[in-house]
């Protein structure tokens, strides 16, 4: 029998259980466990939530984090003399962890910005080959901006991401630095700034690990078809479209009505400076059309029964931000067997035409409007073929498969 191998997640943002890092990193300990010999530690923000550090079984341990906006300065030279100090920090804080712990096998880092990569170069060269076999860093967000057609121009701080990431070639040679992202139109971005083809890490999900039950067969459905949009309502994932759907809905002769749950807690401001929220929502009713709000962050039964109570899944992102961006409830829908309704175009899309199912629609209200009018209609054909591709999708998604790609290259643990 092999011995343990022992895996390190560092994660500076996590403390309670908003935003993508509580429900990611959970998801990633859940599947390490379930297929590999593996022990998980996680080092989270030193405010973490005592609940949360239960969960999790987390140290609260980093003092920073990036998203708390304390480098946002108005004046150029303060923003990149805070990514010098953020990236000290960091080296600082994760070194005190590493020169006092028994080694890793692995150190994962799943939310990776600029404000990083000089720390974690520096903790490469000092670390690896010592207290670490491998660094895995996983870069999620865009170095590039997209119009509407999905036409790619690269940001101004690009200069600084392609000398960054380049820096670590002769560590990446050796094995102790893998970097990783989670779509194939990231990692062909990056590719195209560095040169360096970047694995692709696929979303982990605890929902592949629900039960069989969990996938709901409403092939015979009759009475209100129930919509869920799910994640914190914002500008980007077209909230204000299906609103200005649901208002050309009001007076179109529909099949089946619908109830369309939102989770919203803030107002957030349009692109004519105008700012929308949960309390305007009202005026968006109508026989045809009923809103229910969601205003406090979910726990993650909770949110996995709203998943499970929806009739479709319904994610009309702005082609502009998600056309290189995974959506992890995307893949969780998928999972659980329900339809998706989703802008064409889309990392979603692309994934939807690999198995073949869910529905893409046109980058606009129109083309929300006129969709959401079929399903209405179409509804029991769309929840059979999902439910009848789930399967695949699930081992698509499997823990097998996301361990095989973190730690396998490396390791062979997975097997």
């Amino acid at each position: 029998m092999s011995a343990r191998k022992r895996l390190l997640i560092v994660e500076e943002a996590l403390r309670n259980r908003e935003g993508h890092w509580f429900e990611y990193n959970r998801a990633t300990k859940a599947a390490l466990q379930e297929v590999g010999d593996t022990d998980v530690a996680i080092l989270g923000n030193i405010t973490m939530e005592p609940s949360v550090a239960s969960e999790l079984d987390a140290v609260p341990h980093f003092r920073f984090t990036v998203w708390d906006q304390i480098y946002n300065q108005p004046q150029a030279w303060k923003r990149y003399l805070g990514i010098l100090r953020h990236n000290k920090r960091l080296y600082d804080d994760l070194t005190r962890h590493l020169k006092q712990s028994e080694p890793y096998h692995t150190v994962f880092a799943p939310t990776v910005v600029l404000h990083h990569l000089l720390g974690y170069h520096r903790i490469a060269k000092r670390f690896g080959g010592q207290h670490f076999e491998q660094l895995v860093l996983l870069i999620r967000n865009n170095i590039a901006l997209y119009d509407s057609h999905g036409n790619r121009t690269f940001r101004r701080t690009a200069q600084f991401w392609n000398w960054a990431i380049r820096r670590f070639t002769p560590l990446i040679a050796k094995g102790r630095v893998r970097f990783v992202t989670d779509s194939k139109r990231l990692a062909d971005e990056y590719e195209e700034l560095t040169g360096m083809r970047f694995d692709v890490l696929l979303h982990p999900s605890l929902v592949g690990s629900a039960p069989k039950a969990a996938v709901t067969d409403h092939r015979q459905h009759t009475g209100e078809v129930r919509i869920f949009l799910p994640g914190p309502a914002r500008h980007e994932k077209g909230v204000d479209r299906l609103l200005d759907a649901a208002k050309l809905l009001a007076d179109v002769p529909l099949e089946r009505k619908f109830e369309v749950t939102l989770q919203w807690r803030e107002a957030f401001e349009l692109q004519d400076g105008s700012r929308l929220g949960p309390d305007d929502v009202g005026r968006y009713e109508s026989a045809n059309v009923s809103f229910r709000l969601i205003r406090e962050p979910l726990s993650s039964d909770a949110y996995l029964q709203e998943l499970q109570n929806a009739d479709v899944i319904v994610l009309p992102y702005r082609r502009e931000v998600y056309y290189a961006r995974i959506s992890g409830v995307a893949v969780e829908a998928m999972m659980l067997g329900k339809p998706l309704l989703f802008t064409s175009d889309t990392w979603i899309d692309t994934v939807c035409q690999q198995f073949q199912l869910g529905v893409a629609m046109n980058d606009d209200v129109a083309g929300l409007t006129s969709t959401l009018i079929m399903i209405a209609k179409e509804i029991p054909r769309l929840q059979s073929n999902a439910i009848e591709k789930q399967p695949a999708v699930a081992e698509y998604f499997s823990s097998h498969e996301f361990c095989v790609q973190l730690m396998d290259a490396a390791n062979a643990i997975c097997r």
